[in-house]
């Protein structure tokens, strides 16, 4: 007897005949809120979906056609985000468990079709004949738009929701609209971040001249927006994206003469720059003193920050609303404080927005200083007096290191600087460097009075004198007695060896002295303590991070190079054998590190050579001048430097390297000596048995080396014209001298290939 057959539910009848009806007329259900709510409940049950089916199935129904019930649309959404977002302490955010509640709710919404839906409320009426769209967009609807594009960031961030910011991104018109969306205060915070979002997952960066009404919109900002905008305007014009190599100048320098490549980003940068008081704005905004919490007994900020948020949450306690507040809606910073609470105006998290737009607004002035247009971004950015401005934000800072445990966040050590202002110091660090960077206006970072005394020193300097220093405008230096940059060096002396900061606030100062050497800047910063701290810190302390000695060695070598009075002073702090020898042994062993303080010596030491100054204190036996002027000495870093890199793992880090090698070549044929040290290097004289690398094979490894440098540096002006000012040798010697060792005719001992036989492969790998 055959088995009976369960009778169908009455949902089921209904999918059957809407099946059967999609297979014999093409008509069926073609979206979520088609299918009948009974199957809807059984597959949330079925799937421990929870409520996400029937939430995207009530959205659903608003996504199309007018007069939906926004009430029901807010509701649905609201739900939505809360099942995306942890409302648990911090601690209880960091567990796993959490997390993958949140992916798993992502899920469930990609696979229900609920981006589709979301996107569908975001460009409702975007797509409408222009005649049939409302001059402005309501509020109502602007709320609806700004909690569809929080659940779709939310989304974005997990591990699934990657592919859906890809997906997004190849929709030039979702692009196009979402920036149209930064000028409305109810959705320009949450446009920003998926802008931002979507930015980031893009292979290329993107070219802002697709926005063909980008132009209107910047005007259209306030600067509150603008700030705001920022966050996307970093994206656009950095140059961390426009190489598929982040790393190999070799892969870089292959790609840039490749046919088609276009630098977006200096695209992007000369239409921003072409936008009237752009630059003047980001200024106001960047400079402006906003409020950050200062308490007098608190004496870090994190201490400050901590206290600010107890009073909140305390006052929070007692004054939170029962009802939701659409009336003050602002997309990213109004939010439930817990599942079920109401979505209120979150002071906490406007002041960290706030914050972190002008982080960005820092980082942005930052890139212009860096990009094709630097010369002219200085020189704007100083009449538009930057520099004091930034001089006094700097005051604002709180610069002790956290030490309270009871605010110690775990996985935090004593000297940990963690603060939400840890960003903006470090890019307002950046920033600095960037406006000092070969500038003709980098005097500005000191006030009237040290102004007057880098003259007096100026002018007791003779032949070592500048003559820029009556060019300086005394109306945009910094005010009071204290410029910037004296500031940043007294913050410096105070870091610990360790912090983060120490790197960032070296190379702020470096960037003041690097170019054309001035003595009398030197000479003012030898007055403040700087030499003697900088090698003090260095001989005293193991410094471990990189970076630290690497900017700790860069500054001294600026504060030393072609000084008289800076090796005197060096000879003071060195003043016992065992001094310099750890000194030594500490650049020996970071060459990459220290090879442009060993630079500065090969170089003063020719400068000195070459100065009758200069021979009479060489004979005073100065330690470090007899030190890099022995010759089994230079060997030794010859040979050192140039098999620490080759063509393939040269970066802008290390390629430094292959400069300093050369200046110890140049140095030896200004002396007509070059076949004495190219005979040396190929014999490997004076280098111990263990570090011998071969002969042949490091020879071939410099003159591959050596056309690179022809390759990478003949293209690049703003390269040749640094290598110029800082070594005072002019780039045509540099480039006469490249060319002698490089060069074919085996006959001349000036070639590298005169020291290795015609046996041997010399096909670049």
């Amino acid at each position: 007897m055959p088995k009976s057959r369960r009778p169908m539910a009455p949902y089921e009848r209904t999918i059957f005949r809407s099946s059967y009806a999609k297979q014999s007329t093409a008509k069926g259900c073609v979206r979520l809120s088609q299918v009948p709510m009974d199957m809807v409940y059984d597959m949330s049950d079925r799937f421990q979906m929870g409520d996400v089916p029937a939430l995207l199935t009530e959205l659903d129904k608003c996504s199309y056609g007018p007069g939906f019930d926004a009430k029901i649309c807010m509701d649905s959404l609201k739900s939505i985000l809360g099942s995306l977002t942890n409302y648990e302490s911090r601690r209880a955010q960091d567990d796993v468990g959490a997390q993958e509640e949140t992916a798993k709710t992502a899920k469930a919404l990609i696979e229900h079709d609920g981006v589709n839906i979301l996107m569908k409320v975001i460009m409702f009426e975007s797509v409408l004949p222009f005649n049939a769209v409302k001059s402005k967009e309501t509020d109502t609807l602007l709320r609806l738009k700004s909690m569809c594009l929080e659940v779709l960031t939310r989304i974005i961030s997990t591990e699934k929701g990657e592919e859906v910011a890809d997906l997004l991104t190849q929709h030039d018109d979702v692009v196009m609209y979402l920036f149209t969306l930064l000028c409305h205060n109810k959705t320009a915070l949450t446009a920003m971040t998926m802008l931002e979002d979507m930015l980031q997952q893009r292979r290329q960066v993107f070219n802002l001249t697709r926005i063909t009404n980008i132009r209107q919109i910047i005007k259209k900002l306030d600067n509150r927006k603008l700030a705001i905008f920022c966050r996307v305007l970093a994206v656009t014009i950095s140059n961390l994206d426009i190489y598929e190599n982040k790393s190999s100048l070799f892969a870089q320098n292959k790609q840039k003469r490749s046919k088609g490549f276009v630098n977006v980003r200096d695209v992007n940068q000369e239409l921003l720059l072409s936008i009237p008081d752009l630059l003047d704005r980001l200024v106001d905004i960047a400079c402006i003193k906003v409020y950050t919490p200062r308490y007098r007994s608190m004496q870090s900020e994190l201490d400050c920050w901590m206290e600010w948020i107890d009073n909140s949450l305390s006052d929070c306690a007692f004054d939170e609303p029962i009802t939701d507040d659409w009336e003050n809606f602002i997309g990213g910073i109004s939010e439930p404080v817990s599942s079920s609470g109401p979505m209120v105006h979150q002071p906490g998290l406007e002041m960290g927005a706030d914050l972190v737009t002008r982080v960005q607004v820092v980082y942005v002035l930052g890139l212009f200083l860096i990009g094709k247009h630097r010369k002219k971004v200085q020189r704007k950015l100083a009449d538009l007096k930057m520099i004091p401005g930034l001089s006094n934000m700097f005051d604002e800072f709180i610069w002790k290191c956290q030490v309270n445990t009871r605010h110690r966040l775990r996985g935090h050590n004593a000297s940990c600087e963690c603060s939400p202002e840890v960003a903006l110091k470090i890019q307002f660090l950046r920033l600095v460097h960037s406006f000092c960077d070969h500038s003709e206006h980098k005097h500005l970072l000191l006030s009237k009075s040290e102004l007057a005394e880098l003259k007096r020193i100026n002018n007791k300097a003779a032949n070592l004198s500048i003559d820029t220093l009556d060019n300086v405008n005394q109306d945009n230096v910094c005010r009071g007695g204290k410029g910037l940059l004296t500031k940043i060096v007294e913050v410096m002396k105070k870091e610990p060896t360790a912090s983060t900061f120490r790197f960032w606030l070296a190379r702020a100062v470096e960037s003041y002295l690097r170019g054309s050497t001035s003595y009398c800047d030197q000479v003012f910063l030898l007055r403040r303590g700087l030499l003697t701290h900088i090698s003090s810190n260095i001989i005293d302390h193991d410094i471990r991070p990189k970076e630290i000695l690497q900017s700790s060695f860069d500054l001294l070598g600026e504060l030393i190079k072609f000084n008289i009075d800076s090796f005197r002073a060096f000879d003071k702090v060195l003043d016992t054998d065992a001094k310099f020898d750890r000194f030594i042994s500490i650049m020996n062993r970071s060459l990459v590190d220290s090879n442009m303080f060993l630079r500065a010596l090969i170089l003063s030491l020719d400068d000195f050579t070459n100065k009758t100054k200069g021979q009479e204190y060489k004979s005073d036996d100065n330690r470090l001048l007899k030190h890099i002027s022995n010759f089994g000495q230079q060997m030794m870093y010859l040979h050192k430097l140039i098999n620490i890199i080759n063509v393939q793992n040269l970066t802008q880090e290390n390629v430094s390297c292959l400069n300093t090698s050369l200046v110890f070549l140049m140095f030896s044929n200004k002396e007509n000596k070059m076949p004495k040290y190219l005979k040396a290097l190929s014999e490997e004289r004076h280098i111990k048995g263990c570090d011998k690398k071969g002969g042949n094979t490091m020879m071939k490894n410099f003159r591959d080396l050596l056309v690179f440098w022809q390759e990478h540096y003949l293209h690049k002006d703003k390269d040749c014209s640094a290598l110029e000012k800082s070594s005072r040798l002019s780039f045509e010697f540099w480039k006469q001298t490249v060319n002698e060792l490089v060069s074919e005719d085996r006959t001349k001992k000036s070639a590298i290939l005169h020291y290795v036989p015609h046996s041997y492969n010399l096909r670049s790998s």
